[in-house]
């Protein structure tokens, strides 16, 4: 089944639907697993969870009563909300380079695992980094002449991706493609008209969004089945989660 998942990291429920997704598509699931903001007018410089503490304690307990056994279900909220245009970017930029799954992965354990803060490019470029470059024990260079994987690359843009720098200072991303990825994929999402995450849409176009997205997922799996009502793309399903304010849907950052 060819799949199409709409996802923030910085949305539970978008991180139990990217636990999902891995299995699908070890599975034979094709999934096309597209980045988007839920809220881009989140404060660049992080926004307090303690704001809103109540809702995240509602959003944490149901996240963990929909987690399957043996997946993580996040038990604490960050201290800082991020805004998540430059993790967005970077996982844009990320399929280019070949490393999305593993850098969707990690941008999502940042968050809900180490507790990270993310608004920042200079704090999502390591991540990428890690990927692009990793650590190579010095004792394994000793007495080779040949550059380090990666460094013989003729294109001279390549050393700086591979420390991190597929995003700009302001968390915009490198390259116009990456650029017209996220464009493209906020465009699709806001269309479906159910600002809702995640979203879930399948090969017959039928959308599912929120705790739906997530059942319907689960019913995927060995042992389980496809429940919950269907949902007709052009019909916004119930949301788990606060809509984003309406000025907020597509505005200029």
């Amino acid at each position: 089944m060819q799949l199409i998942v709409y996802g923030d990291f910085n949305c539970p429920y978008s991180y139990l639907a990217s636990q999902r997704t891995d299995v699908l598509q070890r599975l034979g699931h094709r999934v096309d697993w597209r980045a988007v903001e839920h809220d881009p007018q989140l404060s660049m410089t992080g926004t307090p969870s303690a704001a809103d503490a109540g809702r995240w304690r509602r959003e944490l307990t149901e996240v963990g009563d929909l987690a399957l056994p043996g997946k993580h279900a996040p038990t604490n909220v960050p201290a800082l909300i991020s805004n998540t245009y430059a993790a967005t970017s970077a996982y844009a930029e990320a399929l280019t380079d070949g490393i999305a799954d593993q850098l969707r992965r990690n941008l999502f354990h940042a968050v809900w695992l180490s507790g990270a803060h993310l608004s920042n490019a200079y704090d999502v470029r390591p991540l990428i980094a890690a990927l692009t470059f990793p650590h190579v024990p010095v004792r394994s260079c000793l007495g080779l002449e040949l550059p380090r994987p990666g460094l013989g690359n003729p294109d001279p843009a390549q050393p700086s991706r591979m420390l991190g720098g597929t995003i700009a200072p302001t968390g915009a991303p490198l390259t116009t493609t990456a650029w017209r990825r996220i464009t493209s994929w906020r465009h699709d999402w806001l269309a479906l008209g159910i600002p809702v995450l995640p979203t879930v849409v399948d090969s017959a176009g039928t959308a599912r969004s929120g705790v739906e997205a997530l059942t319907w997922l689960a019913g995927l799996l060995p042992g389980r089945r496809p429940d919950g009502p269907r949902t007709d793309r052009r019909s916004p399903a119930p949301a788990n989660r606060t809509p984003e304010p309406a000025g907020a849907l597509g505005a200029d950052r």
